[in-house]
């Protein structure tokens, strides 16, 4: 029944600000209708979705107020701000903070940079199944096999909304990922290229990721290579306060 519930809440994540009808949940989720309408009345109930006039479907409050007690643990976001700000500066591209959120990566930070053309693919809030993007491939690439080749299979089923996306496709960006140290997304679901590196914690897990989008003359190898380095560099110092915060929360 919780696989259930957390298949509608994954759809309802990955959907866009319209919302979606019953029968597109149907549809995405694979449930049967009678079964559908069961778990969203019982998700209503506990303020986890909630229904609007035109009868689309949206998250709840209750599923922002969960979201926001899990960040009490830590706020990547304030501890990557000036990490975000000096990448914008010197990139003058669009940067993408995320955090990793069970087998999704959500963007909870974005700068847009002041290079006249934007590539905007992502909007604060909003998260792509691990492996689909540059962020979510860096931490899924940060990942051991044995729990990347899990995640892949419970991600399998919400690749209808990106067409040109495979598994085949993923294994091998995940393996030039891990080859490079980096990961590199190419158009496969805006025009634009996407470089990123994982954010990981003291135990070597990852948290979220770090990622640069451009137009291709902007990510071509050559400056590809400076943008990759500037972003492990800023990594490895959110990682720093990362580890400091979890140190004071300790001694609490």
């Amino acid at each position: 029944m919780l696989h259930k519930a957390m298949q509608v809440l994954h759809v309802l994540m990955d959907a866009e600000t319209g919302g979606l009808q019953a029968g597109q949940l149907v549809q995405a989720t694979g449930l049967n209708r009678i079964t559908l309408h069961r778990m969203l009345r019982a998700l209503d109930r506990e303020g986890l979705v909630e229904r609007d006039s035109e009868r689309c479907y949206h998250l709840g409050p209750q599923a922002w107020l969960l979201g926001m007690a899990a960040n009490r643990r830590f706020d990547l976001n304030a501890l990557a701000g000036p990490s975000l700000d000096r990448i914008e500066a010197e990139t003058h591209d669009t940067i993408y903070l995320l955090r990793r959120v069970g087998d999704d990566a959500m963007c909870i930070a974005r700068r847009d940079g002041t290079y006249p053309i934007k590539s905007l693919v992502m909007e604060v809030g909003k998260s792509y199944p691990l492996g689909i993007g540059g962020g979510a491939l860096a931490v899924l690439a940060s990942l051991g096999e044995d729990e990347t080749k899990e995640i892949l299979e419970r991600v399998r089923g919400r690749l209808g909304g990106y067409p040109k996306v495979t598994i085949t496709r993923i294994r091998k960006l995940l393996e030039e990922a891990r080859e490079k140290g980096y990961a590199f997304w190419p158009a496969l679901i805006s025009e634009a290229l996407v470089v990123a590196v994982p954010i990981l914690d003291r135990d070597g897990k990852p948290v979220g990721a770090l990622s640069c989008a451009a137009i291709k003359e902007r990510l071509d190898p050559r400056r590809r290579v400076k943008v990759v380095a500037l972003l492990k560099a800023e990594a490895a110092r959110i990682q720093l306060r990362l580890a400091g915060a979890k140190k004071k929360e300790v001694r609490k």
